[in-house]
């Protein structure tokens, strides 16, 4: 992926559908960069925040990983602004790993619901050991189940950091409410008529 020193300002980029960010890390200064939006957008979907890939500034090929990124409230397919952190061989990397539910319509089908706690986990790796998320089978479960940290495998070169009893699904037992039917008292008598007035002599 390409990219270029920002000389323009936010808004002036974006008009000409770019994304700007910064391009960081421990061996190099800080650079100002911008990007052009659709490529940025397929390296995201493709990498994630967790993979690294190769960009080219000017005549430099950098190895980074999109560290973080701001999408639009609005549109969320929109890139606002995106922080690349160059690594090196051997540097380690801290991210949060996606998790990817299978087999969640066999669940629904039985009448139970999905009740996701969280949706990723914390892990540690060498940078170019990343993968951009795990696939967990969730199929087999049963209602009250608990899918924890522990019950979810990596590769051997992914170090886990969240604590293996932290929750990540659990499934409910679902069932329809019955709401009780209120009963409309009927009244035949009509409510009495007030006393007219007396005047006072």
């Amino acid at each position: 992926m390409n990219i270029e020193k920002r000389t323009e300002s936010l808004n002036a980029v974006r008009r000409q559908n770019k994304v700007p960010g910064v391009l960081f890390g421990k061996s190099i200064t800080p650079v100002s960069i911008q990007i052009d939006a659709l490529e940025l957008a397929e390296a995201f979907r493709l990498n994630g925040k967790t993979q690294t890939f190769p960009v080219k500034l000017g005549r430099e090929t950098h190895q980074v990983y999109i560290k973080n990124i701001q999408k639009d409230i609005v549109n969320r397919n929109r890139i606002l602004n995106v922080e690349l952190l160059k690594v090196g061989k051997g540097d380690m990397i801290v991210a949060k790993v996606p998790i990817h539910l299978l087999g969640r319509e066999t669940i629904e089908k039985e009448g139970w619901l999905v009740q996701v706690v969280a949706d990723d986990i914390e892990v540690e790796y060498e940078a170019g050991k990343g993968i951009q998320r795990v696939d967990v089978d969730i199929s087999r479960m049963k209602a009250r189940e608990v899918l924890r940290v522990a019950d979810v495998v990596f590769p051997k070169d992914i170090k886990v950091l969240d604590e293996a009893s932290k929750a990540l699904v659990h499934i409910a037992e679902h069932r329809a409410v019955e709401e009780p039917v209120a009963e409309v008292a009927a009244t035949t008598e009509a409510p009495a008529a007030e006393a007219p007035a007396t005047k006072e002599q």
